[in-house]
């Protein structure tokens, strides 16, 4: 029935796919959003979608889930001979540290959501790690997946978020592929320290600024969201792994023409049955 509240008992693994949401009038879109409010925007509307057209039987048995919303699967591919004049940027929110194959996860996942065979630029996001802060150690062995990504021409370019110039010149150093991007936080340093511009400087590192929070994604929230489409015991034990965000831009133009975002979460079933139990 198509009133019939969806259950998702066995699902470990969530993929939502927002598709294209450049031109999402429907969605009647606030004025003033912050990125966490648009991704759980996203999130939400691509979830109702998905589970008011899915087959309510067969999500019961479910092990992995890859929602989209019908909607924005439009105008996502790029054309082949319009390649050279699309810039093709993704930041890839890492919500906690997971293993590194998750970079190379997101990428192509995005490359095959736009059908197209690289991306021009990958920034790096990191959560927030609390007192220890974000160090080299900490950031080589995604780097070296971003690098591994480089080679096979799958990525063009190469940036990463929030670093100080420390921890950016650690990098940059180390790295075979350098850091061509450090786009930082602004609400966390009001004016860009002046070692770190000058540093950048020297090196040919552009500093890009923006507002996304480290948090763009709890998983408390997944656990609220997938709770409001499906019943309060889905939603429990839901962990954020990353989210990715994508625009294409008209190079000539400077107009976004493609912009959207994919996410990734997922749960230990067992973990939470035996929880469960000993309750």
């Amino acid at each position: 029935m198509a009133d019939e509240i969806p259950v998702i008992p066995k699902v470990t693994d969530l993929v939502v796919r927002s598709g294209n949401i450049v031109n999402w009038d429907r969605l009647k879109r606030k004025p003033n959003q912050t990125p966490s409010e648009e991704l759980v925007e996203c999130i939400s509307n691509s979830l109702g979608n998905f589970f008011d057209s899915a087959n309510k039987n067969q999500l019961q048995y479910a092990t992995n889930l890859d929602c989209v919303h019908a909607d924005f699967k439009k105008s996502l591919a790029i054309d082949d001979s319009e390649r050279g004049d699309r810039k093709l940027t993704v930041k890839i929110f890492l919500c906690r540290l997971l293993p590194p194959k998750v970079i190379q996860q997101a990428v192509e996942k995005v490359l095959a959501e736009l059908t197209t065979s690289n991306i021009d630029v990958v920034l790096l996001a990191f959560p927030d790690l609390g007192d220890e802060g974000l160090t080299l150690e900490v950031i080589k062995p995604y780097w070296e997946v971003l690098q591994e990504l480089f080679s096979k021409k799958m990525v063009l370019s190469l940036g990463i978020c929030d670093l100080d110039k420390d921890v950016l010149e650690e990098l940059y150093n180390w790295a075979k592929e350098k850091p061509s991007i450090n786009q930082v936080n602004l609400e966390s340093c009001c004016v860009m320290p002046k070692d770190l511009t000058e540093y950048a400087k020297e090196n040919d590192i552009q500093l890009l600024t923006h507002s996304d929070p480290r948090d763009i994604l709890t998983s408390e929230k997944v656990s609220q969201l997938v709770s409001d489409r499906c019943t309060e015991k889905d939603g429990e034990g839901w962990e954020s792994d990353w989210a990715a965000r994508f625009s294409v831009m008209i190079k000539c133009r400077g107009i976004i023409k493609t912009k959207g975002y994919i996410i990734q979460a997922s749960r230990d079933t067992a973990k939470r049955k035996s929880s469960q139990v000993i309750l």
